[in-house]
């Protein structure tokens, strides 16, 4: 449609002029002694028309003639851009393939182009790597430190490798420096979390679990499990009662009462022969809410002056949390300590009802034992036996019961606090 419409102007334009040339009487004269030309106004400007076009024509020739060489010189830099991006991406492509070789040649082929080389020997420090080749990753890597813009994605790339290569100082002197730099995302807390792993430094792990739980960037098993695993070394790490003292009171109050962390606590301050602040916080615990790991703790400290107190708190949390098992097998065994033996069966009995285990069959066995009844306390001891043979797995919040039943056949002046050490070191491991 559109050649159509120039067509029809293109004919109009020459009606016009023709029409126009008719009324057009007038002469020009050329004078080139001794010559002398006439020529007609009409031939004049035809003559005027051709000799412009000629012109043009001839400059835009020269024109091209003298840019000839920069347009030669442009292709080939374009023909050299054009097969550097297709080496790069040939080299990404193969790298994610798995294909670490054929990665690392295409992205020493894309080194031609400044645009696409310093990522290509990005991908090339990476597909060294895994290849195992160390001393040419770090060439690659300070070949793409040369590039301008690069400086983030390279100090996060040499964290990463650092971290594989189980070198947490170099991996924490990149995330450091890229952080100092302002880039403070999810995925550089990660590395710096996963490099102060590796290097043992818990007070750090426990910051940047927080920090990424604020962000809902870890998950909250994960996290649980990080700073449980934390504070196991941290508590480990120190015997005196002053310096586990100091370290209890940096933890923060809402993790004060979790039971993973209270049950680390109370087993480090047991070792150091602080009952008092283990009891204590203990009952903080429990008071916050129930767990079976950590009453059976409580329970394995020595009574002391504090064995009546004990029952009537254990008694405050049964009206509070019901009748667990757990919580009744507890409140038992403190009867039995105490010698409340009618008190102390009915509550056991009640507790092997809810949930038969070994522990509960124990106690039983003692206090059937204690008030001279063999003929029970030799049931009790077959089942107890029985359930106890029986492939048990362990966690955080369910300790290994043998440990507390073997506290349990003591009597109850005996000191308690060398099983709960050996609790302490089994989570710890």
């Amino acid at each position: 449609m559109r050649w159509l419409v120039w067509s029809l102007l293109t004919f109009a334009l020459a009606v016009g002029v023709a029409l126009a040339a008719r009324f057009n009487h007038g002469n020009v004269a050329l004078l080139w002694p001794p010559y002398r030309v006439d020529l007609s106004v009409n031939l004049a400007l035809l003559f005027l028309a051709v000799l412009f076009v000629l012109m043009h024509l001839a400059l835009i020739g020269m024109s091209g003639a003298l840019r000839l060489p920069a347009r030669v010189r442009e292709y080939r830099e374009r023909r050299i851009l054009q097969r550097a991006a297709a080496a790069f991406h040939d080299a990404l492509l193969a790298f994610l393939e798995g294909r670490f070789g054929r990665a690392e040649r295409l992205a020493q082929a894309a080194q031609q182009s400044p645009a696409v080389g310093g990522l290509a020997a990005l991908v090339a420090a990476r597909a060294a790597h895994r290849m195992r080749e160390f001393a040419r990753s770090e060439q690659w890597l300070q070949r793409a430190d040369s590039q301008p813009g690069l400086r983030n994605a390279q100090l996060m790339t040499r964290a990463e490798l650092a971290i594989e290569q189980h070198e947490a100082a170099a991996a924490i002197a990149a995330v450091d420096a890229l952080h100092r730099g302002g880039a403070r995302h999810i995925q550089s807390l990660r590395i710096a979390l996963r490099a102060h792993e590796q290097a043992r430094d818990w007070h750090q792990v426990l910051r940047l679990v927080s920090q990424l739980e604020k962000r809902q960037a870890l998950h909250p098993v994960a996290a649980r499990q990080l700073r449980t695993h934390a504070y196991g070394a941290l508590f480990a790490s120190r015997d005196e009662p002053d310096a586990l003292r100091k370290l209890w009171a940096g933890v923060p109050a809402a993790e004060r009462t979790q039971p993973q962390v209270a049950a680390l606590a109370a087993d480090a301050f047991a070792r150091a022969r602080d009952v008092d602040t283990a009891r204590r916080l203990l009952e903080s615990a429990l008071d916050a809410a129930w767990s079976e790991a950590l009453a059976e703790r409580y329970i394995a400290l020595p009574a002391g002056a504090e064995g009546r107190g004990r029952l009537d708190r254990v008694e405050a949390w049964r009206e509070r949390y019901g009748d667990e098992p757990g919580l009744l097998r507890a409140l038992g065994e403190l009867c039995l300590a105490e010698r409340l033996w009618g008190k102390a069966q009915s509550t056991l009995e009640q507790a092997l009802a809810r949930e038969p285990s070994a522990a509960t069959h124990l106690a039983l066995a003692r206090l059937f034992e204690a008030t001279d009844r063999p003929g029970p306390a030799a049931h009790h001891y077959r089942e107890s036996a029985l359930l106890a043979a029986r492939p048990v797995g362990p966690g955080v919040d369910e300790p290994v019961g043998g440990a507390v039943s073997r506290q349990t056949q003591r009597p109850p002046s005996t000191s308690m606090q060398a099983p709960v050490m050996k609790s302490a070191s089994s989570e710890a491991r």
